[in-house]
């Protein structure tokens, strides 16, 4: 936890000077020790704190790579990092990767994939104002 929000301080500069490059390497580094710590769940560690805390690095570092904060832009990488996300249940990844499938932003224009996960972050409270069209059947 240490590791993202050192990461977040240098990318925003919130009390430092900003580097997004220093802070895009303190949040991979965040998000691949939540990777090895889902690893080890599968082994029997409780994997309550991986899915309510270290899931944000894993969002963070798809978000740097899909805006190119303080790394060279790379949709394709934001999306599987989103999608890992997504699946941990994090309802802001599952809305960006709604968006990316909607949108075709790394990956090909899907809309039935799409509205599944903008349906599954609307579950977990997100505001479904202007999505009417993920309810269709044809969507479903």
């Amino acid at each position: 936890m240490g590791m993202l929000m050192w990461g977040l301080t240098q990318r925003h500069g919130w009390g430092c000077a900003p580097s997004e490059s220093k802070g895009f390497k303190w949040l991979r580094r965040a998000a691949e020790m939540a990777v090895g710590d889902l690893e080890a769940a599968r082994a029997g560690m409780d994997r309550s704190a991986i899915k309510s805390e270290l899931v944000l690095a894993i969002y963070e570092v798809g978000q740097s790579f899909f805006r190119g904060w303080g790394v060279e832009k790379d949709k394709k990488m934001a999306i599987s990092y989103y999608k890992l996300a997504s699946e941990l249940g994090d309802p802001d990844a599952q809305q960006e990767l709604a968006f990316c499938y909607a949108n075709g932003k790394g990956c090909k224009k899907d809309r039935k994939e799409a509205a599944k996960w903008y349906r599954a972050a609307v579950k977990q409270g997100v505001s479904d104002i202007g999505l009417a069209w993920i309810y269709k059947e044809k969507y479903q």
